[in-house]
């Protein structure tokens, strides 16, 4: 049995049952496979490390396999327990040696503050917790400044933990900086010195706890008996947020959200209660798609392709989008409508070929159990999402999933949306037009090649680091190293290509 074909076959338990049990069970079989000779896809692989002031070897656990999910080949190196400043201040450590992709830092507060700091928090002075602040943000970046000057490895670095309890009881935020704020302000400040790195990014596990509940993320038992800082229940919810990053940094996100119309951007049979009998807004069912149509909006407005892929009569369909009073979302908010009759797995391939983006680029969302099993079964390459019976639960539902993340932001990404409608005028116009030489004539097109600079090097990034039918050479930069070589001129030249026509900007679609 060749190796792909055995690890699909031990990762298949956890995916029909995601248990803590089946994760350590098919973790230590993978373990003991032989993979001495097996070289995956340069493009499959990732290194990740863990520097940690205490346990984290089943965090290691989760991360391997939920990276072997997505069908890469992870090697994670586990540093000394509580050995992270060593290993990052030493030159020859074992960490610079395994060169990491990724590195995670994970530090607990008593690490750093000691562990009397609590118990003699109400006896500190203003100035004495400030300086405690100080101390930490001069110690944390001393080690990232030497952690960025040593390797090209993203860094995510986890923010502290506000804890419930405070000696000072329901006295707290009456004091001059009571125990809490002491951790917020700090948290703030890390925040702070991070913003303008391109490697550095803060997981924000205070904000993960708070959800997961703040009296579950941690099991006393476990941490006083083996120093295992995360329960069983709040491990797979960090390891989670860590592969949001991972997926990320691997360019396996999604960017186009397909959506089914009925009992999905409103409530109600389009077809059977008519324009003015579907629940949008007037109700607490209707203001529930209401909030999930500006939830859609907010992904829309920071870059992330909105499509239609729906059974209904499109003439009926589209007066809704254009004319209904609570629609938040309009047909301009939509790069491709496939509203008809047909297979939904049909419209979803034509979806794809009428953006040009690939269904792995694709998140499907249709209130249809029965839709959404032909969708995976058809099309596994797609992302459905488990939408649950309740329209009360959609947003939570949407939310829930990690897979439309990006380490960079640019212009670009704001105008996506728009620059998609306007590719749909571009097509309906080259339609009346009989040649492509006459079409590409009508656009009035104007393009502009100039050398990167600080304003166009996140698109660059993004470009680069899309699927390989942009970028052949299958190499991939961060952002930090696209910056390094527009620095060095004697070395490198890098250029963007920019386009505009008469239907609007196009934006940088080209890199050299």
């Amino acid at each position: 049995m060749r190796v792909e074909e055995e690890l699909e076959k031990i990762l298949e338990t956890v995916r029909k049952e995601p248990v803590y049990l089946n994760y350590w069970n098919a973790y230590r079989k993978i373990q003991r496979l032989n993979l001495m000779n097996f070289e995956p896809p340069k493009e499959r692989r990732i290194k990740i490390a863990l520097l940690s002031s205490f346990t984290t070897d089943t965090l290691a656990m989760y991360l391997d396999i939920e990276s072997r999910l997505l069908g890469l080949y992870p090697a994670i190196y586990i540093g000394p327990f509580n050995q992270y400043v060593q290993e990052i201040l030493d030159d020859n450590s074992q960490l610079y040696k395994f060169n990491p992709d990724l590195i995670i830092m994970a530090v607990h507060a008593e690490a750093l503050l000691g562990e009397d700091f609590i118990a003699n928090f109400v006896n500190l002075s203003l100035d004495e917790k400030k300086r405690y602040q100080e101390d930490i943000l001069n110690n944390l970046k001393s080690l990232l400044s030497k952690l960025t000057l040593k390797t090209k490895a993203l860094i995510l670095l986890n923010n502290f933990i506000v804890p419930h309890f405070s000696p000072l009881g329901i006295l707290d935020n009456k004091m001059d900086m009571g125990l809490r704020e002491f951790f917020q302000e700090l948290n703030k400040k890390i925040v702070e010195f991070c913003k303008e790195s391109k490697q550095v990014y803060i997981v924000d596990v205070d904000s993960l706890a708070g959800w997961h509940g703040k009296s579950r993320f941690q099991n006393p038992e476990m941490y006083y008996r083996g120093a295992i800082l995360f329960s069983k229940s709040f491990l797979p919810v960090i390891a989670k947020e860590y592969m949001g990053y991972i997926k990320a940094l691997k360019n396996l996100t999604r960017k186009c959200i397909v959506l089914d119309l009925d009992n999905v951007l409103w409530g109600g049979i389009l077809g059977e209660d008519g324009f003015s009998g579907i629940k949008l807004g007037n109700d607490p069912v209707g203001r529930a798609y209401v909030d999930f149509q500006r939830l859609l909006l907010s992904y829309y407005n920071r870059g992330i392709i909105l499509a239609i892929n729906s059974k209904n009569n499109y003439d009926e369909a589209i007066k809704v989008i254009r004319e209904h009073p609570n629609m938040v979302l309009r047909e301009k908010h939509f790069a491709s409508m496939q509203i008809n009759w047909r297979d939904k797995v049909e419209n979803m391939i034509d979806i794809s070929k009428d953006l040009d983006i690939g269904l792995e680029s694709m998140v499907f969302v249709d209130d249809s159990p029965q839709e959404r099993e032909r969708i995976r079964m058809a099309l596994p390459q797609v992302l459905v999402v488990e939408l649950p019976h309740s329209p009360f639960r959609y947003s939570q539902a949407l939310q829930s999933i990690n897979d439309l993340n990006a380490l960079v932001f640019s212009d670009e990404d704001k105008r996506r949306g728009e620059m998609y409608y306007a590719r749909r005028k571009r097509r309906q116009l080259m339609k009346t037009k009989s040649t492509l030489e006459d079409f590409l004539k009508s656009l009035d097109m104007h393009i502009e090649i100039k050398y990167a600079d600080e304003f166009t090097i996140p698109r660059i990034t993004s470009l680069i680091n899309r699927t390989n039918q942009f970028n052949l050479t299958t190499r991939r930069y961060t952002q930090f190293e696209v910056e390094e070589m527009s620095n060095k001129p004697d070395k490198f030249q890098i250029y963007s290509l920019r386009v505009t026509d008469k239907f609007g900007d196009e934006g940088i679609v080209g890199v050299a």
